[in-house]
């Protein structure tokens, strides 16, 4: 079900999309870079790899151990071997494919090539999806 508010379009689950996106601003030059941000930002496990290599690990190599391990610790409702397992098979595969990592299926290792851009990139995303521009400080509550 969808629903309307003034300025925005409300699709379920919770997605706003900013009039000004749907009438065309954004389209057609940024749909492809727009549809692959929201690809590779769109699980909150493939943040929580971004997030890894961000802000948290110094190098920009781990294991698939090290990154499962860290990521189990915050996100509670999942085990290490359970990270573990939809890392390998679901979004390491979708991170390289989008060019943030490479994965050594053979070695378990993972070398995150990023972007030197990455919260300009998410605040890019942001804004093409509010009416309003991004700053990391304002609570969108």
């Amino acid at each position: 079900m969808d629903f309307e508010y003034p300025g925005k379009l409300l699709l379920s689950p919770p997605l706003y999309i900013s009039v000004n996106m749907v009438q065309g601003e954004y389209y057609p030059d940024r749909a492809p870079r727009t549809n692959r941000l929201l690809d590779t930002f769109g699980h909150h496990l493939r943040r929580e790899v971004i997030n890894y290599f961000e802000n948290i690990e110094s190098s920009n190599t781990a294991t698939l151990e090290e990154l499962a391990e860290d990521i189990a610790q915050r996100v509670p409702e999942m085990n290490r071997d359970h990270v573990a397992l939809k890392l390998t098979h679901n979004h390491l595969p979708k991170l390289e494919s989008n060019g943030w990592v490479e994965h050594d299926t053979r070695t378990h290792c993972v070398r995150y090539r990023g972007h030197d851009s990455a919260e300009a990139l998410l605040a890019e995303l942001a804004e093409m999806l509010s009416d309003q521009p991004y700053s990391p400080h304002f609570d969108r509550q």
